[in-house]
This record gives structure tokens, sequence and C-alpha cells, in this order.
């Protein structure tokens, strides 16, 4: 038996904050790009079971056209598809889905946990939704038949009351549980895996993203990356005697034309605001945005005018400590005389 897990697409997702329209844009079609290229990986190795868990897409910007070109890729894959919908697709009267002829090989779960059973893989798979975007179930009662395998598809975060936090002791009568909810992929307990977030989907989402594939032959569960771009945090330290040249070197040394990048840019020069403009100006990327965090270095001879004050700065040799008293001093003198 060969299963694919997948979870937190997101289709038609709103980026929020900086990112221009047509870079969001880019990053829409990356998510059915991308999915996409799971189904067809799922034919390749033939897959018998599909998983999603949850937040496939965006209520507020999902609409019907939307569907269809899911389903249509439903329709292509030939394993048996099953979904559960979390916080974000929750499965309210007016969920979509309710309202179209689904494929044969598509499978939804209720807001009440139910199975699915495949006879043939002597397989029962146990899912359940959302029906608002708070959700809580009890499960402490629910007994699983050990003369089957049991596998679990949860929308879960395992520690927030919020979102159907489910304890260890269930979780663990399953042969597998495939979890949604957490972006990051992580593994919780032997049996029960966060596949993560299908693509990156903010700066938060650093690393490769993708799916879980198990294939119960190999006893393998491995993470399988189809990460057509990542999100990056990049923090490039700035030397005060580099040359606009060589800060653009270096950071245009760090950049894949394909990533997002938040650069956050250190160290001390006298042209802070100066090299944040050239490198917004001459760097090349698919995005980037820039914090600059540089330390202006204070000019002594452009910030005091005073002659008197610049020849008593003067006097301090460049012995370690006369070199700190010197700064001292100088720091003062700009506090209190010119009130920098």
């Amino acid at each position: 038996m060969k299963i694919i897990h997948a979870a937190d697409l997101h289709l038609k997702k709103f980026y929020k904050g900086r990112l221009p329209l047509e870079i969001s844009n880019k990053l829409l079609e990356d998510t059915w790009r991308t999915f996409r290229d799971v189904a067809n990986f799922s034919n390749e190795v033939d897959a018998d079971i599909f998983l999603i868990a949850g937040d496939l897409f965006e209520r507020e910007f999902f609409y019907l056209r939307d569907l269809r070109r899911f389903l249509n890729i439903i329709e292509d894959i030939k394993a048996k598809v099953f979904l559960v919908f979390g916080n974000h697709d929750y499965l309210s009267k007016d969920n979509l889905f309710l309202k179209v002829d689904l494929p044969e090989n598509l499978y939804i779960f209720n807001s009440e946990l139910d199975f699915y059973e495949l006879k043939d893989l002597n397989t029962r798979i146990y899912g359940i939704s959302y029906d608002s975007y708070k959700f809580k179930k009890d499960f402490s009662d629910v007994k699983l038949d050990k003369n089957f395998i049991n596998i679990g598809l949860f929308h879960s975060d395992l520690k927030d009351e919020r979102y159907m936090p489910l304890d260890e002791k269930f979780l663990r009568e399953f042969n597998y549980v495939a979890l949604g909810h957490i972006h990051k992929r992580a593994k919780v307990f032997n049996n029960a895996y966060y596949s993560g977030s299908l693509i990156s989907l903010s700066f938060k989402d650093e690393g490769e993203r993708g799916i879980i594939f198990l294939d119960d032959e190999k006893k393998t569960i491995e993470f399988k990356n189809f990460s057509r771009r990542e999100f990056i945090n990049l923090e490039i330290k700035i030397d005060k005697d580099m040359t606009f040249s060589e800060i653009l070197k270096k950071v245009q040394g760090k950049i894949s034309t394909e990533n997002l990048y938040r650069i956050t840019l250190k160290g001390v020069s006298h042209n802070k605001r100066e090299i944040e403009s050239f490198l917004r100006e001459n760097l090349s990327a698919f995005y980037f945005e820039v914090i600059n965090e540089i330390t202006e270095e204070r000019n002594l001879d452009f910030e005091i005018k005073d002659k008197y004050i610049l020849d008593l700065l003067g006097t301090f040799s460049n012995s370690d400590i006369e070199r700190d008293a010197r700064e001292i001093s100088k720091n003062y003198i700009l506090e209190q005389y010119y009130g920098i």
C-alpha cells in the first residue's frame, strides 16, 4: 500500500503585506502547478490513497471556477482521495463542495468522526471536518477495530484548544495519522506526522515544502520536496570599508532568482540610506524586501564644527584606553552640545 499525505494548500490565498499583485498571482499559480505535480507523482508511483489534511482553500477567495479546476485535477488521480476541511475551509452549509457533483474517487468527511473502509486493502480511513473556524471534539470513547489498518486524517493543533487538539493516547491507536494545520513538517510520534504546507506561504515558512510519501511494501515514510521557490530570511553583514559594488556582489551572490528574500542589513557605515537605495535599484531577484539595521557611523568632522572641540578630541592618542576615552567624549559632546 502506498499513501500520499498532503495538507494546507491554501488555494487562492490572499497575500497580505508588501507583495505586489504580480508576485502574489505567481505564488497563487505556483500552488496549483505544485498540486498538479503531486497528482502526477501519485500516479507515477501507483499510490492507493491520497490524503488531504485540511485548509485546502481560503473560503473568502475560492470560487466555483476554482472548485472546478481542483476537481479536474482530482479526476486525473488514480488513487482514492480523502479530504477533511480545517479552520480556513470549514464545512458550513455554504461550502461550495456541497453544491456540486463530486468525482467518484473523492471522499469528503463530514463534521462527525467517521471512517471509510477500503476492503481490498483491509484499511479504514478515519476523518472529521471542521464546521466552523474553531472546532473541538471529544474522541475519548472511540474504539478502533484492530483487525484493520487504521489511518487517521485530522486538521489539528495539538497544543491550541481552538483547533481540535488530539491527545497522545488517541493518536497512538492508529497505524498512521496524517495531520494538517501546522505549516512546518514534523514528526509527532512514530505513527503521526505533519506534512507541512504544500508550498511556502510566507517568510515564516522557511525551508523546503512538499508531501509525505508512505510505502508500506518498503516500510518507508519519507518527505518529498515539491518546492518551486522558497521564502528566505537573509542577514547580510556590512563592513564600513566596503564599496557599494562590493556590497551588491555579496548580496547578489547569496540570491537565487526564483526565491523571495527578506534581507536584513547589519554592520556599520557612513552610508546607511544610500546603501539601501543602491540595493533596491540594482539587486536582481524574483522578490526582495530590505530591512535596514545598519548602524550609521558618526562622522566627527561632519557633525562637530567647533574647531576647539575638534582640537581637544585630537589630543587623544591611539592607545586602546585613550581611543575609548575619545569615543566616550565625542558621544557626550554630540549628545550634550549638538543634541544628537
